[in-house]
């Protein structure tokens, strides 16, 4: 990208589709010829210590630490069902969620399937499973991925496979349109009522960057989102965050990497 795109009043809008960078090359240089550290399949667990708990208790191993400053993230390696799968304990935010994701294509990571939790912008349960079909782009990170635009969209492969991973278990699902947001604390009454009337029934804030950051890639990404907080009445309910549901939502997220 020449420097004459640049200068314009929105940032953001600056779009530059060249594939090399200074820090990510350094880190592929590095990979290049050598074996996949992580298997081809993760799951990005946006779950808390339900994620190391569940790793440890399986036997699994660290096959790769990434070193932030908050600290270092763990991807975890094992045997699933049979099968090598790679599981990461995400940090929340797009721009720190697609640091770690990048990390993990840069290892051998072809296959994406995200999971956590959402805040519900029309009545649904308490825990109700939601499979984003695609995601309005209110962050900043995906911007650096793909062109300037409304929505982006979710794999369509790994979407099916995320529903079916869900009916196996016995449960029921919804595919929905999310809102991606950077502004934990300004997800205000005119922006609710304005995301609602485009059609978005819940809200995150990770899987319109993902999404961007895959395609751009060339890997596949889905996300299985369960219904945590609601903000659809007149004033919000956080309902324990949705700590309760998070076992399950884990295993229906690797079951779903498994069939992809």
């Amino acid at each position: 990208m020449s420097s004459q795109f640049f200068g314009g009043k929105v940032p953001l809008l600056e779009y530059d589709a060249d594939v090399r960078d200074f820090v990510g090359d350094g880190h592929r240089a590095a990979e290049a010829g050598n074996d996949p550290v992580l298997p081809r399949r993760i799951v990005l667990a946006f779950l808390g210590d339900v994620v190391q708990k569940f790793a440890v208790a399986q036997g699994w191993q660290v096959g790769f630490e990434f070193d932030l400053i908050a600290g270092v993230v763990p991807m975890w390696v094992g045997e699933y069902q049979g099968e090598q799968l790679a599981l990461v304990n995400m940090p929340v935010g797009a721009a720190a969620s697609v640091t770690v994701a990048e990390r993990a294509v840069m290892l051998g990571v072809d296959t994406l399937v995200a999971v956590g939790s959402c805040g519900s912008l029309v009545p649904h349960e308490a825990g109700a499973l939601i499979l984003p079909t695609k995601a309005l782009r209110d962050e900043g990170t995906s911007y650096h991925y793909l062109p300037a635009d409304r929505w982006v969209e979710t794999d369509a492969q790994v979407r099916a496979a995320c529903g079916e991973a869900i009916e196996e278990l016995g449960l029921e699902f919804v595919e929905a349109a999310t809102w991606t947001t950077d502004g934990f604390f300004r997800e205000t009454p005119g922006k609710v009522i304005a995301r609602r009337g485009e059609g978005c029934e819940v809200v995150e804030m990770e899987c319109s960057a993902l999404s961007a950051m895959a395609q751009f890639r060339g890997v596949r990404f889905g996300q299985i989102l369960y219904s945590a907080d609601s903000l659809a009445a007149e004033v919000h309910e956080q309902r324990g965050w949705g700590s309760s549901f998070r076992e399950i939502a884990l295993n229906a997220a690797l079951d779903a990497a498994l069939k992809l």
